[in-house]
Order: structure tokens, then C-alpha cells, then sequence
């Protein structure tokens, strides 16, 4: 089945070459797309107010798709072990957090790299605060829960292997404008009071929080 995928950019990007790009994104090294058209002329316009929307038309039956919005992968602490996995965290969470951050590694990293596209939510800095909280204790896995079952970040298609890279094709692109920086930054308004929202809950909530999951893994 052919999937229509977007790429937001301030360049118009025809040609993908594989290996380029940061290996610190949500997922490592790929290339980033969406399949919802908004976020792409978000990203789009997100740094100068103008850019392009990139269009590729993907036949994505023919991969193995890692799938992490779906069973049995779609528990959130899937997702935060690759972001801290792969995402440049901070000297803080590394000295601070190491038996956290273990936890995660150990119990729930995946090995993408077997996968040719990794399907997953997003995590910008506006969302990344929550899985960070969530390493802290500060927010309950309750609540991350919430924030990645309700959808909001937005799911990214990464291309990862050389098989993906192969069989992606570029059909055109369409230039966007300021309104749909505006877009973006209502957006991580949005996400900057649902954060403060969700500390102020937590602080005195008694869901489960992360140390307790390490507690328990050390009591096994």
C-alpha cells in the first residue's frame, strides 16, 4: 500500500541519501516524515515563518515497520526508553537519574535497528519535558500515559534502512507561510500549560512513578 508522507523544511529535499542527518532525533539516525499534513507546515514554517511541505509516496507493505502506537509495543515506556536512548540528554539526568535510566535500558529498549521504518510518537522539545519529568519522578506514569495515549505529538514514519531509503519517492512539495508557525508555537503553548498542569497534579498524586518501578525491578 502506498502511504503519503510529509516532510516539513525549509529546503525543498528531493533526493534522501541515508546516513545523513543527527543520530541524537527521537528514534537515532533517519529520515523523519509525518503522515498528518498539518504538522508537516508546521515544521515547515517553524524557523524562518516560510519553508515547504515535501511530499513522498511510501509502499510501506513491503518493510519491517516497528510500530510503537499499536500492541505490543504501545506502552509509553517503550517510547521513553528509546528517547533516552538516543536523544543528547542532559549531564543532570545522566548523573542524577543512573539507576532510572538503566531501568528503562534494560527492561525496555528495543533494537530498531532490524526494522526498516519505525513508526512512533514525536517528542520536540515542547513534549520532551514529559518523559524527562517522568525520569525525575516529578510526573506519574499515569500521566505520561495520558499525554501518549491522547495522540497529540503526532506520529512520525522514520526511515531507518537502506531498503526504506530505496523504495520512497518524491511526488512534489508545496510552500507554506507565517500562519502556520503561529501554528506551531499555539501548539507548544498548548504543551507548556498541559506541563505545569500535570506537575501541580502530581506533586501530591500517589500514582506510580519511575523510582518505584525501580525499586521493584531491584526487589525481583
Amino acid at each position: 500500500m502506498d502511504r503519503k508522507l510529509y516532510h516539513g523544511s525549509d529546503q525543498i529535499i528531493e533526493k534522501l541519501f541515508i546516513g545523513v542527518g543527527s543520530v541524537h532525533n527521537d528514534y537515532g539516525l533517519g529520515f523523519y516524515c509525518t503522515t498528518i499534513e498539518s504538522l508537516g507546515k508546521e515544521w515547515g514554517a517553524r524557523k524562518n515563518g516560510v519553508g515547504y511541505v515535501n511530499i513522498y509516496n511510501l509502499r510501506d507493505d513491503r518493510f519491517s515497520i516497528l510500530d510503537l502506537t499499536k500492541p505490543p509495543f504501545d506502552d509509553a515506556l517503550y517510547w521513553v526508553a528509546l528517547l533516552m536512548h538516543n536523544r543528547d540528554i542532559s549531564s543532570e539526568l545522566k548523573t542524577n537519574y543512573p539507576r532510572e535510566l538503566e531501568c528503562l535500558e534494560k527492561n525496555y529498549l528495543i533494537d530498531i535497528s532490524k526494522y526498516d521504518v519505525v513508526i512512533g510518537y514525536r517528542a520536540d522539545d515542547s513534549y520532551f519535558r514529559f518523559p524527562e519529568a517522568f525520569v525525575r519522578s516529578e510526573i506519574t506514569f499515569e500521566s505520561l500515559k495520558r499525554i501518549f495515549d491522547a495522540g497529540e505529538l503526532g506520529k512520525q514514519y522514520v526511515l531507518i534502512s537502506k531498503r526504506a531509503f530505496d523504495n520512497i519517492r518524491f511526488v512534489g512539495y508545496f510552500e507554506v507561510n507565517e500562519k502556520y508557525r503561529n501554528d506551531y508555537y499555539s501548539r507548544k503553548a498548548g504543551a507548556d500549560k498541559l506541563f505545569a498542569d500535570l506537575l501541580n497534579e502530581d506533586r501530591y498524586s500517589g500514582g506510580k512513578r519511575l523510582r518505584d518501578m525501580v525499586m521493584d525491578d531491584a526487589n525481583k
